[in-house]
């Protein structure tokens, strides 16, 4: 077989074992979590339910409002979602360049603490899923605009600026630690 047909072969045997441990390990797992609602997440190989807290995860990320991927820190997150993204695009850079819809939530003011990255659009996401119900106070909007509710169910928009691009390193008065749910347009 040629060099370069084995490196074909060899990258695409590799993206098909990582979309499958990406996309069903947490389902395969889900025997040893809890019955409940919520997001499961992989952290570090194990299945996290991100409702019933975060344990040493400080990151995650999550494309489809039902999984997630968790990471010790938003650079391991932000080094390991670029290369899945590459991944998945098939080694093209320029996948990544349209309207990903990227959202991300920081625990605490000025960017800080744990973060949860979202990318599922035009569905409303309820942030207790993630844990994360009433617990924004900074926040980053990607290239697709967004709005930020006070209720699980779309309820009370938040004042501040959340279009596309936007980001604040507090929340607007009388809303830190008050979202929870978000619609990423």
């Amino acid at each position: 077989m040629p060099r370069s047909t084995a490196r074909r072969t060899i990258s695409a045997t590799a993206l098909v074992v990582l979309v499958a441990l990406t996309m069903s390990g947490p389902a395969a797992a889900t025997g040893d979590l809890p019955r409940g609602g919520g997001v499961i997440a992989t952290f570090e190989g194990r299945p996290i339910r991100l409702a019933d807290g975060w344990g040493e995860a400080r990151a995650c990320a999550s494309d489809d409002g039902r999984t997630a991927r968790c990471y010790r820190s938003e650079p391991e997150m932000d080094s390991a979602e670029a290369r899945l993204n590459i991944l998945v695009a098939g080694g093209s850079t320029t996948a990544s360049a349209a309207c990903s819809g990227t959202v991300r939530l920081y625990r605490l003011t000025n960017y800080g603490g744990a973060v949860l990255q979202l990318n599922t659009r035009n569905q409303l996401l309820s942030l207790a899923s993630y844990g994360f119900d009433d617990d924004t106070s900074s926040y980053r909007v990607g290239p697709c605009g967004a709005r930020f509710f006070d209720t699980a169910t779309g309820g009370g928009v938040y004042p501040g600026a959340t279009s596309a691009g936007s980001s604040s390193s507090t929340m607007a008065s009388g809303w830190n630690n008050r979202i929870s749910s978000i619609l990423i347009l």
